[in-house]
């Protein structure tokens, strides 16, 4: 009987060293895995970071615009998009008017009282001097002129009275003032000067222009033709400085 205590007690003091044993183990594996889940946690906590960074990186870098114009209807702010003129690499953001093609040229259209007229002539154009750019673009530009000018008149020649050369975003250009030669026929004393504003200049060996047109022929009067001429002016010149090679977007 007493072996038998004895044996009893033996095998219950080395259950409980077992039991004991298993515990610390049991609770070394559980603290060995949280402090490994709590690592890979971290870790990829770091990698979602980094990766957030980069992205958002990414997309500045995409939508750094060389301008963001300030474009104007009636004197209150309009939105505006991104166009292209052709297949040249002169892309350039514009007011949100109607837009219309006339053979070479792009017109875009306020409401009929002016426009922006972007023009292109034959590549070739490397090398070419201002009076050459305007000469290899005028056809094009007289013959959409034709079918927008109010009261009838047609196109009979640019008559320039300011220019100076600028560069804008890297590109040479001839920016002028003047008036279109309106006139009901070639020998007719009718005639009307339409108010013009624009940028001359070449770019992906091609000739380019894009002129600021006052369209009405004065019979909303003088305030409004003085308003309209202060658009197409202030828009023309924010169009020019977002010229560029590529899209923002594609």
């Amino acid at each position: 009987m007493k072996k038998l205590l004895i044996i009893i007690l033996l095998f219950t003091l080395l259950c409980t060293a077992c039991g004991k044993e298993k515990s610390e183990d049991s609770k070394e594996a559980t603290k060995e895995t949280t402090q490994e889940t709590q690592e890979n946690s971290a870790e990829e906590e770091k990698d979602t970071v980094a990766e957030d960074a980069e992205q958002e990186e990414t997309k500045e870098e995409t939508s750094e615009r060389i301008y963001e114009p300030q474009f104007i209807y009636d004197g209150e702010p309009i939105d505006s998009l991104e166009n292209s003129l052709g297949s040249t690499k002169a892309i350039y953001d514009v007011p949100k008017y109607q837009i219309v093609e006339e053979g070479l040229t792009k017109l875009y259209i306020r409401s009929g009282k002016l426009c922006i007229a972007a023009t292109r002539g034959e590549k070739g154009a490397t090398g070419m001097s201002f009076e050459e750019v305007l000469a290899a673009t005028e056809q094009s530009f007289g013959w959409a002129m034709d079918s927008n000018l109010e009261g009838g008149y047609s196109y009979y020649g640019l008559d320039i009275t300011e220019q100076e050369e600028v560069n804008i975003n890297g590109v040479d250009c001839l920016r002028f003032v003047g008036e279109i030669d309106g006139r009901v026929s070639e020998d007719s004393e009718d005639r009307f000067g339409y108010h013009v504003r624009g940028y001359a200049f070449v770019k992906d060996d091609t000739p380019l222009t894009i002129i600021g047109v006052t369209l009405d022929d004065g019979g909303d009067g003088e305030e409004y033709i003085k308003q309209y001429t202060e658009e197409v002016d202030h828009n023309v010149d924010e169009l020019m400085k977002t010229l560029r090679d590529k899209k923002y977007f594609d």
